[in-house]
């Protein structure tokens, strides 16, 4: 999220000035539970959001208004409205949204953190806010339990379980705000086989924010043209098994390569790792035939039973676009833990 906000600012805002507006509690049903974070720029422009609708508007138009020397403000929105004619929200909940100038400090605290993720994989950020006016923020990096330092052993213990158990978690204590906040890179797609459909999902899946990698042997295919947003692996068919035994525990696998005979040793090498999803472009009938050919050769059925096939969700897609819509709508619903 921070990664992507600051790709935008980087490449597009030069000399620009900048509004960052951040959810740093939510309390029922709200747009969004991910504490997402947004950039108001000084003509308007946005990038991110932070969960859209008349909140959306209203944060943004406050954060116009304001400017370096504004210094800090905490936003209260309540979202439990029952008139559909008002101007309010309905979603049931409530949340805060915390506006601070995009200084050049803030700029490099969060460059500094993304640098710091890549080296270390357990890796947080602390922010505590003291509902002042205007606000004061203070933010910390944290990446052991030992560098959460308190005065008040009750308010140290609470933050290390937090850490301890890789939460993102805000709550209230004695009169200030505490945000702790789990930095994490998104799962990498590894997509065997460049064609149209893994052409279409590629795209989807980095405007959803996921790392995308790409493995085929057609050169004509697996193009920057093509795939503008993905790293592009050029590997051999058949594919030997080193080629997928790197792959984590926390990510996904599709296989959409141009021949049965590929796909099945593909599977034969996915079913040996533990990545969280593996999808296999086919029909019924293939999968039928594909799944009764392994078996013989002594993949086991609990193994055979990991695999999404026919890949994505029914929604009767017919078109490339619609069944990658189909595909990536599936890869969603397991990464936010909706099934397995």
């Amino acid at each position: 999220m921070i990664k992507s906000l600051l790709s935008l600012w980087q490449s597009h805002s030069h000399n620009r000035q900048a509004m960052l507006c951040s959810v740093v509690e939510w309390k029922g049903s709200v747009p969004r539970k991910d504490y997402p974070m947004m950039l108001v720029l000084d003509d308007g422009t946005l990038y991110g959001t932070i969960g859209g609708g008349s909140m959306e508007l209203k944060v943004s138009q406050a954060a116009l208004k304001m400017n370096s020397a504004s210094g800090v403000t905490l936003f209260d929105f309540d979202m439990t409205g029952t008139d559909v004619d008002a101007d309010v929200g309905l979603c049931g909940g409530s949340l805060k949204v915390l506006v601070e100038p995009f200084s050049s400090e803030l700029e490099s605290f969060y460059e500094d953190m993304l640098l710091q993720f890549a080296a270390n994989q357990k890796l947080m950020v602390k922010l505590h806010i003291e509902s002042a006016s205007p606000a004061q923020v203070e933010r910390q990096l944290v990446v052991s339990r030992k560098a959460i330092e308190e005065t008040d052993a009750d308010l140290e213990k609470r933050l290390r379980s937090i850490f301890e158990n890789q939460l993102t978690r805000s709550f209230v204590y004695d009169d200030s705000l505490y945000l702790m906040w789990q930095v994490f890179a998104p799962p990498t797609l590894h997509i065997f086989g460049a064609g149209h459909v893994g052409q279409a999902v590629a795209q989807l899946a980095h405007f959803n924010e996921l790392q995308v990698k790409v493995y085929d042997d057609r050169t004509q295919l697996i193009t920057p043209e093509r795939f503008p947003y993905a790293e592009r692996l050029q590997t051999e068919f058949p594919i030997k098994r080193e080629a997928i035994s790197h792959i984590p525990d926390q990510d996904f696998v599709l296989i959409a390569s141009r021949e049965h005979k590929h796909d099945r040793e593909l599977i034969a090498h996915a079913v040996e790792i533990s990545a969280r999803y593996i999808g296999l472009v086919s029909s019924a009938r293939k999968w039928k035939l594909l799944s009764e050919n392994l078996h013989s050769k002594g993949v086991a059925s609990e193994d055979l039973a990991r695999i999404h096939a026919p890949v994505g969700i029914d929604i009767d897609a017919q078109t490339v676009p619609e069944i990658a819509i189909s595909i990536l709508s599936e890869i969603i619903s397991v990464y936010r833990g909706k099934s397995a």
